[in-house]
């Protein structure tokens, strides 16, 4: 499986083929931005837009490179990917709006539950979705959390069976974000 991720990585959408759905959904997510990639280092993700931490993760779960968005990890034990993105712009959407905005792409979406949850310091919005891609279904976690000056999102897929056990991972995930500067 993981040669086929990374495969699935370096090709562009429209040649998306082999994949999991859920690998397949957050390529897609994570690549929907075209600037240069920022650099990582110390669990510190660093652009010219903006700065900000993120929790460590496991041995088990690797930085997978890609173009566009933020931050991938892949963890192939379990077949589990995390995504971080930030847009640092003048643009205020409301959090609903920018949690929706990153499912647009699935035609068959389910939202299992929506809450307010805590992102450094400041209100988020998760949400948990039922969805398929390719006659494939999984489940997916999204949290979006807005700054005064850049909007930032995350997410974590998995099959079906295996979203439960290791979504409390995710979750810590998200708690160890903070915005270090922005611009």
């Amino acid at each position: 499986m993981r040669e086929k991720v990374f495969f699935i990585i370096g090709l562009s959408l429209i040649f998306l083929m082999g994949s999991c759905s859920a690998t397949k959904f957050l390529v897609n997510y994570a690549s929907g931005d075209d600037r240069k990639s920022g650099k990582m280092k110390d669990w510190v993700y660093t652009t010219e837009r903006n700065s900000y931490r993120v929790e460590p993760l496991s041995q088990d779960w690797e930085r997978v490179p890609i173009e566009g968005g933020d931050i991938v990890f892949y963890n192939p034990v379990s077949d589990l990917m995390l995504t971080v993105s930030s847009l640092c712009t003048d643009r205020d959407y409301d959090l609903q709006t920018l949690s929706d905005s990153l499912v647009v792409g699935l035609g068959k979406k389910r939202i299992k539950l929506r809450k307010d949850i805590e992102v450094d310091g400041a209100v988020g919005l998760y949400t948990e979705y039922e969805a398929s891609l390719s006659d494939e279904n999984f489940a997916l976690a999204t949290v979006v959390h807005k700054s005064p000056k850049c909007d930032y999102d995350f997410s974590y897929s998995a099959g079906p069976a295996d979203f439960k056990a290791n979504l409390g991972e995710f979750i810590d995930f998200v708690s160890g974000f903070g915005e270090i500067w922005a611009k």
